[in-house]
């Protein structure tokens, strides 16, 4: 690893660009030739650099600004004791940036699941305990974005391609959602979830808001129902396939509803399916 230091003396109020650009010459450079590859998302591609570090590289078009809030969020995350990775630096590699984690004896939930049937069931319920675990966690006011008023936003965009009546039902049922200040990942799924010896690790945490917990499991149902369900690609960039998916939304949706009310599961399953479309 080097490190490129700017030695330029600043003899006025330095500008918001001229400060990027000399806060972007301080980041430390990594090569990561010959490094392996763990993991691949939208916006990054995952590599172990050492046998307790790996470096999540973005795409080009991801932002210093935006890398850096993700990394404030996962301190702030762990913090309010949420389990996750620590950032500790913020990396150049090549014309793209990173982030160092720390990250000891952990794989990818989608690896671990594929070694046994045990794993899998051991994975979904250990993974909705995690869920009850954030989702006991109070946000302030103000704090996160509230995932109710994202929503409601996103049929306000809907009303340019769908019939009025629709939207205004949408609306009606959003308004009957009760308001909760409730922590939630909203974007919790098995690729952002890493295994370790003793827990489960949650990652990616950019997408922190606060909402009822229903909002959570409308995008996990997405994720192993919805998209799958129009495109087999869907389950294949989790890294599993479409019937394994749908079986970790039924397990899930289950074991978070629990069995004492399980006759509740198709009203849960009905309310996330219409949330996450």
């Amino acid at each position: 690893m080097k490190t490129a230091k700017s030695k330029t003396e600043i003899t006025a109020k330095p500008s918001r660009e001229s400060v990027i650009i000399m806060a972007e010459k301080e980041i430390m450079e990594i090569d990561i030739e010959g490094a392996e590859k763990i993991g691949e998302g939208a916006h990054s591609e995952v590599y172990r650099i050492a046998d307790d570090t790996i470096v999540k590289v973005y795409r080009p078009s991801e932002s210093l600004d935006r890398i850096r809030k993700e990394k404030e969020l996962s301190r702030w995350a762990f913090v309010k004791g949420v389990p996750t990775a620590i950032s500790f630096h913020v990396v150049r590699v090549g014309e793209q940036y990173g982030l160092i984690y720390e990250m000891l004896n952990a794989c990818f939930a989608p690896d671990y699941i594929k070694k046994s049937e045990e794993h899998f069931e051991d994975f979904v319920k250990r993974s909705v305990d995690l869920m009850h675990q954030i989702h006991a966690i109070e946000v302030a006011p103000g704090e996160l974005p509230d995932m109710k008023e994202q929503t409601r936003g996103w049929i306000e965009k809907c009303r340019k391609y769908m019939d009025a009546g629709i939207c205004d039902s949408l609306e009606e049922f959003l308004d009957e959602i009760p308001d909760s200040h409730t922590l939630l990942h909203a974007d919790y799924h098995i690729k952002n979830i890493m295994v370790s010896d003793s827990e489960l690790m949650l990652i990616d945490m950019d997408t922190l808001c606060m909402g009822n917990p229903i909002f959570e499991l409308a995008t996990i149902y997405n994720s192993y129902k919805e998209f799958p369900s129009v495109s087999p690609e869907a389950a294949a960039f989790l890294g599993i396939d479409v019937a394994t998916a749908n079986r970790l939304w039924e397990r899930t949706v289950a074991l978070y509803v629990g069995e004492s009310d399980r006759e509740k599961v198709p009203a849960v399953e009905r309310q996330a399916q219409i949330l996450g479309c």
